[in-house]
């Protein structure tokens, strides 16, 4: 939960199964009494507070703390509803079968995976850390690689994909300059452009980009990729 915002409208979905506030349960006097003593106290609590009281009661409390556990405190979980069967191929005997009927709320918590700390710092933090342990895997091994890579030559490599004609850039776009091209547009902008403007990466021609290039380029980048690796590694 990332705030008592958030945290207020977690508890709402997670006590609305739970008895109403307000709602007597019980026909015993002694009982009724010591209920109505309860709910008295619990509105004199902010409305935060009184979800995390009535949560406490919930019969199913140590599952919902294990989604969250689970979920690594992720800000934003996705929550998945419905259910699985697994059969046997040969005989079709149900081997496993889930629903998340049985969980609190009918629904399981999983984490967003986002990458952005603004949106999802616990899961950021989480790509980072697997991040740095493939990188240092790679380079002293473990993880599945050997030990050997240790002693191989390191290279950091960057690899740039071919232009296609000019476009439109953040800040200070391309100076304007005498002239025009064979399609009588601009070789130049000399505008300034904000990151959320629209002509950010449209090109200054659009007669002079090449678009089947663009396209054919992106289309073959994993085949070209992959004969990188076979040939460097050759």
């Amino acid at each position: 939960m990332s705030g008592p915002a958030g945290a207020q409208r977690t508890l709402a979905l997670e006590t609305s199964a739970m008895t109403p506030p307000g709602i007597n349960p019980y026909a015993d006097s002694t009982a009724r009494r010591a209920f109505l003593d309860r709910e008295a106290r619990l509105r004199q609590l902010p409305e935060v507070e009184r979800d995390f009281v009535r949560l406490g009661d919930m019969p199913d409390l140590a599952r919902w703390l294990d989604q969250i556990r689970a979920t690594g405190g992720c800000a934003a979980p996705v929550h998945l509803a419905g259910h699985t069967t697994t059969l046997a191929s040969d005989t079709g005997e149900v081997l496993r079968h889930y629903t998340t009927a049985t969980e609190p709320g009918g629904r399981l918590a999983v984490r967003c995976r986002n990458r952005r700390a603004s949106r999802c710092a616990p899961c950021s933090r989480e790509h980072s850390g697997d991040t740095f342990h493939l990188v240092r895997a790679g380079l002293s091994g473990g993880k599945g690689v050997p030990d050997s890579v240790r002693t191989r030559p390191r290279l950091f490599v960057t690899l740039t994909a071919p232009s296609f004609g000019r476009v439109h850039r953040v800040g200070v776009c391309h100076p304007a300059r005498r002239g025009r091209c064979e399609h009588s547009g601009r070789h130049g902008c000399g505008g300034t452009h904000s990151a959320t403007d629209v002509l950010v990466g449209q090109p200054l021609c659009t007669s002079c980009y090449d678009y089947p290039g663009h396209v054919l380029w992106n289309a073959s980048a994993p085949t070209l990729w992959k004969a990188f690796r076979v040939f460097s590694s050759g």
